[in-house]
């Protein structure tokens, strides 16, 4: 039996949440009393959170719909004319944040979805003082422990995303005086629940921290033979708490506890997790297994859970049902892509010169190699479409393409990373570089590089001091570029530019950039919540 059937449970949770905008969303199936029997029943609970977040909407959930807004939204991409797709993509790329779109609508809806049921979660967990199974083994206690863990990070991750979808960012005038989320973390008081508080966005990020706070108690570091053996694969531990909550202080301009959380994630994650692999080994399992950089990641190698993210259509360059690898005379192009990468980005990165051709120190870099693509012109003529690109006649010169997703030996069935060790080596070395310490930052930066620089290509003269940077020559620049390349098209560029205060830049679309505090930059709670609410 495959591992990820155990966790067909997701599809089986003890209540059925219909929707965000009526009374059923907070209806029990069976009376509240009991929902769960046995630590094995309650299971039940940890794993449905993940269903609303990965295993829905084209295949992503919530999370990865949410992933490819937030990249559309910046400088990364670019928006190729006569791409087409069921999809809001104009007004995405356009950053049309005062309309409502369908895709949002239904991240949100889906996000409480899962809130919910985190709520119903914690809510018997509690009201036992923490201790809803006492007949039970202290190995099953401590399972039972771990499950609340995973409900207060999901809880957390959800009600995070839709801080920076649809909240204004610290600094803005908003932030602290307009009531924009509904705030739900119980479904014991139904009147409450029916009848929501609309709060402040601190009010809620002094929630997703103090969930957090609570999963690095409760979860554990690693799985081991006492946990429900589904916990092994895919889901929250306590590395992944100290990483999303780095991300969480990022966002908040508190650098000093982003910090504090990153160097406990690198300090102990020696003998759990290193960059020794290929960058590409992150994305090419359609098996239980991850990449041993991966901290957390979303596992879709189980058919009976539908499949990876089809939304990746839109920003990469392989058609998602490509096997091996999608390459060579496996090679499939997709139907849906929209978007590229921009020529800003790809020469402020260096992998790209002024007049399109490809850089020497794209050629040495892995990532290039295997994360990326390149296509010269349209060529309907040329025999390989692998080389020339062929789909689109207005792409008369060069372009990058995301080549990140699909390349497992069956697309359909990759897993996806949520969280890798580099984001973090590359959160401290910008947080040490603004701190002063730059030999600190550079360590870091080298870090990456040594993983991605290529020693072996034929007709180059390498010296490994052409790879690593010095502390007398590290800049922001470098870090920042460094972070493109690793983290492009994995939805943190986003995050990163307002984490930082820095203008969001226009990439190839012709506005001005969007200026930190970002007015107005977010999306709209959709109407029919706040019908529902009376607003």
């Amino acid at each position: 039996m495959k591992t990820l059937k155990i966790l067909s449970i997701i599809l089986s949770i003890s209540f059925i949440i219909n929707g965000c905008n009526d009374e059923e969303f907070f209806e029990l199936q069976r009376p509240p009393e009991d929902p769960w029997l046995t630590p094995a029943e309650y299971e039940r609970a940890a794993v449905s959170p993940y269903n609303y977040a990965f295993y829905s909407s084209w295949g992503g959930g919530w999370y990865m719909v949410d992933r490819v807004a937030f990249d559309v939204m910046t400088d990364i991409v670019y928006r190729i004319p006569g791409a087409g797709a069921d999809y809001p993509i104009d007004e995405l790329y356009g950053r049309s944040t005062s309309l409502e779109l369908g895709r949002n609508n239904e991240s949100f809806q889906k996000g409480y979805q899962g809130i919910a049921v985190c709520n119903s979660g914690l809510d018997f967990y509690y009201a036992a003082n923490g201790n809803p199974f006492p007949d039970a083994s202290n190995a099953e206690k401590q399972d039972v422990h771990r499950i609340a863990g995973e409900l207060h990070f999901m809880r957390a991750l959800a009600y995070f995303n839709h801080t920076v979808r649809n909240c204004p960012v610290p600094g803005n005038p908003a932030y602290n005086s307009e009531e924009i989320l509904p705030y739900r973390t119980s479904v014991s008081d139904i009147d409450a629940a029916l009848n929501p508080e609309f709060v402040v966005t601190d009010t809620i990020y002094n929630l997703v921290i103090d969930d957090l706070k609570a999963a690095k108690k409760l979860l554990p570091w690693q799985y081991t033979d006492i946990y429900h053996p589904s916990y092994q694969y895919g889901r929250a531990n306590r590395f992944a708490a100290h990483a999303i909550l780095a991300r969480v202080y990022m966002r908040l301009g508190e650098y000093d506890l982003a910090l504090a959380e990153t160097d406990t994630v690198l300090m102990m994650s020696e003998g759990y997790y290193n960059l020794s692999q290929d960058p590409i080994e992150a994305f090419n399992r359609s098996e239980p297994s991850i990449g041993e950089e991966v901290i957390f990641y979303a596992l879709y190698y189980d058919e009976t859970l539908n499949t990876t993210p089809k939304d990746f259509t839109l920003l990469t360059l392989l058609d998602y049902r490509t096997v091996n690898g999608g390459h060579g005379e496996d090679f499939k192009r997709g139907f849906w892509h929209a978007f590229c990468m921009s020529y800003p980005v790809a020469m402020q990165i260096g992998w790209m010169d002024e007049d399109y051709s490809e850089t020497e120190a794209a050629l040495r870099d892995k990532r290039y190699q295997q994360l990326y693509h390149r296509l010269e012109g349209y060529d309907i003529t040329a025999d390989d479409d692998e080389v020339f690109e062929q789909k689109y006649p207005s792409l008369t010169t060069p372009r990058l393409w995301c080549d990140k997703y699909y390349r497992a030996p069956d697309g359909r069935f990759g897993n996806v990373p949520v969280i890798r060790l580099a984001e973090l080596y590359l959160n401290r070395a910008i947080l040490r570089y603004n701190n002063g310490n730059l030999q600190g930052a550079a360590d870091d930066i080298n870090v990456i590089r040594k993983r991605a620089w290529d020693q072996a290509v034929a007709g180059m003269i390498y010296e490994e001091s052409d790879a690593f940077i010095t502390a007398a020559n590290i800049t922001e620049e470098i870090i920042e570029n460094e972070r493109l390349k690793e983290l492009m098209f994995e939805g943190d560029r986003l995050l990163y530019l307002q984490g930082l205060d820095k203008p969001i830049p226009p990439g190839e679309r012709e506005v001005d950039a969007v200026p930190e505090p970002y007015p107005d930059f977010y999306w709209p709670v959709p109407q029919s919540e706040l019908d529902f609410s009376g607003e």
